[in-house]
């Protein structure tokens, strides 16, 4: 670069100097890992960390123990603390006498206001005070840690002596592999069964009433066949009686009356009757509004008198359907 701007200067003695040019165009990148620049789809964690054989490749998630303290490591090893409530001081062990003897007043004693003596006997005295609130604290805390401790065990022990005589679920009763049943009674006479016989009798009754209900519902349908067994066609002189009866003959046709008189169909009494129309007269008949339909008093008493006659007499009688 020297050699090029010594020439270009012996050449054009008047020409600026241009600065050196870069070796690269584009000014230089830091170097990024491919494989962390590549986008991804997905937002969870790749397992690249691990291959397939480590145990840790599959994440199996694992139940938090609630009760487990974890320790810490700590550097270099600490003293034991003292128990200063289980220490006993004098013949009878009293933690107020202990703590009296430890901080007995002094003789009084009179020294001038602000002189050395004065101040010594002032920390003096504030010493024993902060000792002595410091062993009643000290006290009350291990008192409410010890109370805190016992009713937690109590919980505990409370909780499994109900879970010990709690009974058995039916879930678990219903899967259980054991039969629970007495194996030496089982091998050497029958299972005894205090209710068995109450249990039977009770199925035998319950047996006893499906059959006579089952037996009422046969008589009951086996009469209602007898009594409508009366008008059935059963041959064909029979059935072209009902027809005759029903359209008349071709020398005597049937004529319906109504609007149009003398008419040869049977609309000329009008269109039949709907279902929803039978519908309505049977859920007025149910609700005791039988009077507002068009069938009128006399059909209503008839069918009332019908069923009073059924019941007197056990039997279905012969009604006309409407």
């Amino acid at each position: 670069m020297r050699a090029r701007a010594a020439v270009q200067q012996q050449i054009d003695p008047h020409a600026p100097i241009m600065p050196p040019r870069t070796a690269l165009s584009t000014p230089l990148r830091g170097w990024k890992c491919p494989s962390c620049s590549q986008r991804t789809f997905s937002t969870s964690q790749p397992l690249a960390a691990v291959g397939p054989e480590h145990p840790r490749y599959i994440d199996i998630p694992e139940p938090p123990q609630q009760t487990a303290e974890t320790k810490q490591w700590m550097k270099g090893i600490l003293p034991v603390p003292r128990d200063v409530t289980s220490r006993k001081v004098g013949k009878d062990g009293d933690f107020e006498k202990a703590i009296e003897k430890s901080t007995r007043d002094a003789r009084p004693r009179h020294f001038p206001e602000g002189s050395r003596e004065a101040w010594k006997l002032k920390m003096h005295e504030t010493r024993k005070r902060n000792l002595r609130e410091g062993l009643k604290e000290l006290k009350l805390r291990k008192e409410r840690t010890t109370r805190r401790l016992q009713d937690h065990q109590a919980q505990k022990y409370a909780e499994r002596a109900e879970l010990i005589s709690r009974p058995e679920r039916e879930d678990e009763r219903l899967t259980n592999p054991s039969h629970n049943l007495d194996l030496l009674a089982l091998y050497k006479g029958p299972v005894p069964n205090p209710t068995g016989p109450l249990r039977l009798a009770q199925s035998r009754a319950n047996q006893a009433q499906h059959f006579a209900t089952r037996q009422a519902a046969r008589l009951d349908s086996l009469h209602t066949l007898y009594s409508h067994a009366r008008t059935f066609i059963v041959n064909p002189k029979q059935l072209d009686a009902a027809v005759d009866e029903a359209f008349g003959t071709n020398e005597d046709p049937k004529e319906f009356s109504g609007e149009m008189d003398d008419t040869h169909s049977v609309w000329g009494l009008g269109k039949p009757q709907s279902v929803q129309d039978m519908l309505d007269r049977a859920n007025r008949a149910k609700s005791g509004r039988a009077m507002e339909g068009a069938s009128g008093y006399v059909d209503v008493s008839n069918e009332r008198v019908r069923r009073i006659a059924e019941a007197l007499t056990g039997g279905r009688m012969d009604g006309e359907e409407k």
